[in-house]
């Protein structure tokens, strides 16, 4: 009903904060992974030492930091592609200015009839494109470029199979000799 005013952002000011966002994504998606491979770690050893209460610990953790990957890289990539989409509306936006800056010529040298007819569909489609961009905006300046869901990852099975596969991997890894690259 009642429309929430937001101060303005200077664009400069909106860009960093965009490109800080980022960079603490990215930053979040290199730590989950160097967090992923300690629980890997951890499962290994587990599995190794017979604790099947701590690997099944292990594996859970190791469930939430795949979950919160998978999350993450989802934000990151709705961030850019909001950007994307925002940029895009920006360059619609210039062509439609200057396709209106052709018009007002095209108006000054036709009829009156066409002119008032031509000037109020150039308006119109001003205001389209206008209001467009200014949604994006808003969009991108509340921070609504991604839908937060919570991560129960600790319960879910979902990543199972893949830890499973890794642990297989690691383990016939595992049977080479250091010295002589032969099974043993």
């Amino acid at each position: 009903m009642f429309k929430k005013k937001t101060a303005q952002i200077d664009p400069q000011t909106r860009e960093a904060h965009i490109e800080e966002t980022a960079k603490k994504l990215r930053l979040q998606l290199m730590t989950l992974e160097r967090k992923k491979e300690e629980l890997f770690g951890k499962v290994l050893e587990a599995r190794k030492k017979g604790l099947k209460t701590q690997e099944d610990q292990a594996r859970g953790l190791m469930r939430r930091c795949m979950a919160t990957h998978r999350q993450v890289s989802g934000m990151l990539m709705t961030l850019e592609l909001a950007v994307e989409a925002r940029d895009l509306s920006e360059i619609s936006q210039k062509f439609l200015e200057s396709i209106g800056m052709l018009s007002q010529d095209i108006v000054a040298s036709a009829s009156k009839s066409n002119a008032k007819k031509t000037e109020k569909e150039y308006l119109k489609a001003m205001y389209v494109a206008g209001q467009k961009s200014k949604e994006l905006d808003h969009m991108l300046d509340m921070g609504e470029y991604s839908a937060i869901a919570s991560v129960e990852g600790s319960q879910n099975t979902e990543y199972d199979s893949e830890i499973d596969s890794m642990i297989e991997s690691a383990e016939s890894g595992s049977r080479f000799s250091d010295t002589d690259g032969i099974r043993s």
